[in-house]
This record gives structure tokens, sequence and C-alpha cells, in this order.
């Protein structure tokens, strides 16, 4: 049953309780308590359809369409997922970090393309938790469904193109993430933790020619927020989802700004990539469409 239905049946079954409790109370001779009762029962009744939209409880993507979209959109999710250049050598899986107890992390040493000014490949350790080509598809036809009612192309694969683009559908729980995000070629380290970018405390455990030295590798791959400085990056993988995202479709928790970038937003982070993780639903996904598709 759509949402619409869902709607005008609730609303008829309210009237007939309206009905019932007329007959029940026999308010027929007294219009003013009538109206009062109807009024209430349909400013409850709008408070509960409000509630369910709000709550992102809507209706669920038709079955034969859903089918029908899922193979083009696993195998666009499959590309995606071909990017991710840190997905080289694994080192091993763990359900133990601390945070992402029993979830699936695993650990990769990766090398990067060779770097402008060293000549050479750069050698990175990164623990991630990226999707199946399956799971990111349903991803994103929920997202674009409850933010577009539909799974047009020029909505789903708008959408992967994004998140290609923005991470290559790679959520970095901890360790360096090596990038040319500025210079091409010239290969810069950032540290993660939670799916967002880090800046470490200590800057003695920082590189200051750019190079991480393997002592450093494997110590950024057990920092806490200790380690941190109080503020953290902007954006939260693998859609960019910002804070101004999160607050703009109701967030309440103090995550700061762009311009005051608090560590909560790391926690916040976190809950919602382990929630999404065994559902059909990446919250941090539909708040980016919800702002920007």
């Amino acid at each position: 049953m759509t949402h619409q239905m869902q709607v005008i049946s609730f609303c008829l079954y309210l009237n007939d309780v309206t009905f019932f409790i007329k007959k029940k109370r026999n308010f027929k001779s007294d219009p003013i308590k009538q109206m009062k009762i109807c009024s209430w029962i349909f400013i409850l009744s709008l408070e509960i359809v409000f509630s369910r939209e709000a709550k992102g409880q809507t209706s669920e993507i038709p079955g034969q369409l859903l089918k029908d979209a899922m193979p083009g959109l696993v195998q666009k999710a499959g590309n995606v997922l071909s990017h991710a250049y840190m997905v080289q050598k694994l080192l091993s899986t763990t359900d133990t970090i601390p945070g992402w107890e029993g979830f699936p992390v695993k650990l990769y040493e990766y090398q990067t393309g060779k770097d402008l000014y060293t000549g050479k490949p750069k050698t990175g350790k990164v623990y991630l938790l990226n999707p199946s080509a399956e799971k990111l598809a349903t991803w994103v036809a929920t997202a674009c469904w409850e933010v577009k009612q539909s799974l047009d192309t020029a909505y789903t694969f708008k959408l992967l193109n994004w998140i290609d683009y923005q991470s290559n559908a790679q959520f970095p729980v901890k360790g360096v993430v090596y990038e040319d995000q500025y210079t091409k070629d010239f290969q810069e380290p950032y540290v993660f933790k939670d799916g967002v970018t880090v800046y470490i405390k200590d800057s003695t455990l920082w590189p200051l020619d750019k190079t991480c030295t393997p002592e450093q590798l494997d110590f950024y791959l057990r920092i806490s927020n200790d380690d941190l400085k109080p503020q953290t990056g902007q954006y939260g993988r693998i859609s960019s989802t910002t804070r101004e995202d999160y607050k703009a479709s109701g967030g309440t928790e103090d995550v700061g700004s762009k311009d005051d970038r608090k560590q909560k937003w790391l926690e916040i982070v976190r809950e919602l990539y382990k929630k999404a993780w065994n559902s059909d639903r990446n919250e941090l996904i539909i708040l980016w469409a919800k702002n920007h598709l």
C-alpha cells in the first residue's frame, strides 16, 4: 500500500471513530462539543502523519520497480567500488575496534601512484568498512525513493557519481588516506577516524615531509579521541555529509558547524553508519540527498 493510500485509510478510520464517539456520547444535541472532538481527532491525525514523514517512515519501494532497477544499480555501484584504491593488500579482518565491536572491519596496506616530488609510491595503512555493490545500490535506491519518490537514473546515477567522486565508497574507520586533492600526483596524508578527517594533537607524530613512517602509520591505526585536536574535518564518508546537512534535516546533537567543527560529529557519523550497515537505509546518504539531490 502506498503512503498516500495509508493516509487516506487512516483518515477514514478516524472518521469511523468520530461517528462511534458521537453516537455513544450523544453529542448530536451539542454541536460545540461535536466540533471540538472532531477538531481534536483531525489534529491528532495530522500529528501522526507528519511525525511519520519527519522520521523518514515513507512508503516502501514498489517491488517490481526495485527489481527492475537493481541490476543496473548494482552494476553502477560495482563500478564505483572498483575505484576503491585503498583496497589492495588485505592484512586482517577484525570486529574488536573500540566503537566498532561486531563489525567486520578490514585492515589494508596500499600503495599510491608515483608521488610528484619523491618519484616513488607512498605506503598507507587503513581500516575500512566498505559496502558491497548490492548494499551500496540498496542504500542509493532507498535514498532516492525517500527523497524523490523515484528510481530514475537521473537521481540514482547522480548520487552514485557523487559518492564515487567524494570517496569511491570507501569508509575509513581509522588510519591514513593519501590523496592528491590539491596538486595532481602530490600524495598528501589525511588521518581519518570514524569516517571523518581528524588532526593529530602531537605535532611530532605528523610527517612534515608528507610521507608517513611505518611507526606513524601504525600509530594512526590506534588513535583515540584523546590523541586528536578538538576540531575535525567537515565531511562524513561516504557521501561527504556535513553538519549542516544533519542539522537541516532535524539533527539535534551539538556537532558544531563548518566554522566550529566539534568532535561530536565523529560519534554521529560512526553511529549512523553502523546503523546503516545492517539496514536498507543509510541516513548519512539520505541527509545529503535531502539537501542536494
